[in-house]
């Protein structure tokens, strides 16, 4: 063993998830990121009921904490994620640039991993059963909610679209 695998097996993996030494599986790709997604919204979701009786103060600090989370904390995470990910199919961390290309990206959620030690460390720990069914269930709920929001909005446009215009101006006729 060598002096890094041992200051490896020595930190703590909540302390790993911040790093780009190491492996990343499939499982542990889709839970981290995806529940990472769910942890912000739902952190957004209570702040907003938090700072919703500071008036204007409120509103400022909430698209403040919103514009940090997800355009600041959010995507680096996931570019270590990615990162650790394109490590455990033996890639340098470079392919992670492929996050900005979409559906490209979903490759990280299909490529298997090497079986064995590679070049970025050894095999990544087998996922518990509960890390697997959070690997599973988050992506079918959240295309669920995509699709039960966007059946909500598209009936919301059509009641909306069936009314007369709420204004006396008159259309622009050249």
């Amino acid at each position: 063993m060598t002096a890094d695998t041992d200051i490896m097996q020595a930190v703590p993996a909540r302390a790993r998830l911040f790093s780009l030494r190491g492996r990343l599986g499939r499982a542990h790709y889709i839970a981290y990121t995806l529940g990472s997604l769910v942890v912000a919204f739902f952190f957004i979701y209570l702040l907003s009921f938090g700072l919703m009786f500071l008036g204007e103060l409120g509103r400022m600090l909430y698209i403040l904490v919103s514009v940090l989370l997800f355009y600041g904390f959010l995507p680096i995470f996931f570019t270590l994620q990615t990162i650790k990910r394109a490590h455990d199919f033996n890639v340098g961390g470079w392919l992670a640039l492929l996050l900005l290309v979409p559906v490209v990206n979903l490759m990280f959620c299909f490529i298997p991993g090497t079986r064995a030690d590679n070049t970025y460390g050894p095999v990544p720990p087998a996922p518990s059963s509960g890390l697997k069914a959070g690997a599973i269930l988050l992506p079918i709920l959240l295309i669920a909610g995509f699709l039960a929001t966007e059946g909500s909005r598209n009936s919301q446009q059509e009641s909306t679209s069936a009314s007369p215009p709420a204004t006396s101006l008159k259309p622009y006729t050249p």
